[in-house]
């Protein structure tokens, strides 16, 4: 169960970490997953919130398509 903290405390630093370099993209993608992921812990208090988290996990997938795409077309 420490583990799902330490995995969104990583997502949260190494968002931080993007943003500082320049890369906004990827820093988005790393807090929506982050976000996601304590959306995710909290809905089994607040079922609202679990759309929520599904919704930050769609951005997460996009942004690591445009990171894709960029990759090897850009």
């Amino acid at each position: 169960m420490i583990s799902r903290y330490i995995v969104i405390a990583l997502a949260f630093v190494a968002s931080g970490f993007r943003f500082v370099q320049g890369a906004w993209v990827e820093a988005i993608g790393l807090a929506s997953l982050g976000l996601g992921l304590s959306f995710l812990k909290l809905a089994s208090h607040t079922p609202a919130l679990r759309p929520l988290a599904y919704l930050c996990f769609v951005i997460t997938g996009l942004v690591i398509g445009i990171v894709l795409i960029r990759m090897y077309w850009g």
